[in-house]
């Protein structure tokens, strides 16, 4: 009986070695749960592209609702703007004072990183629904270059420069 009881153990034994490396190198076409579940997160470049094109975008957003309220320094604007770009933004704004404005410009701006901290924007900003006091909308399609800076907390439009109708 001993013989049968220990071949049936080695048996036994044979089998699940067997088992266990057929499972060991058993391929899957399934991904790893981990893997799926994971978005890749986007390129350093990638997110300081949508950090600065926000800046902007939340630049014209408060200087459009400011212009309707006829508010020539709107709370907040120097979270967004900086240096000469702060200064042109108030004195639209301070132009804009008193009259009645409707409708608001289209954005269409392209951002590119110039550097780790600098971002360059070219727009063809269309101001011609933008309309500022009884004459009617603004003069139609026209380039604006903003150069928006990162100082180490916040993305801010740091220059802006404003062309005249039918330069884009």
């Amino acid at each position: 009986m001993r013989a049968s009881s220990a071949g049936r153990r080695t048996t036994a034994m044979g089998c699940a070695a067997v088992l266990l490396l057929a499972a060991g190198c058993g391929s899957s076409t399934e991904p790893a749960a981990d893997s799926a579940a994971t978005p890749a997160a986007p390129s350093p470049t990638v997110a300081a592209e949508e950090a600065a094109l926000q800046a902007y975008t939340d630049m014209w957003d408060l200087v459009v609702a400011a212009s309707h309220e006829g508010d020539a320094d709107p709370d907040g604007l120097d979270r967004h703007a900086t240096g000469g770009a702060l200064i042109i933004m108030r004195q639209a704004l301070e132009g804009a004072a008193g009259a009645q404005v409707s409708g608001e410009p289209v954005l269409n701006p392209e951002v590119e990183i110039a550097e780790p901290g600098q971002a360059e924007i070219t727009d063809c900003l269309d101001d011609s629904a933008w309309a500022i006091g009884p004459g009617g909308g603004g003069g139609g399609q026209r380039r604006v270059d903003a150069d928006v800076t990162h100082d180490g907390l916040v993305w801010r439009v740091s220059e802006l420069r404003i062309w005249e109708p039918g330069t884009c």
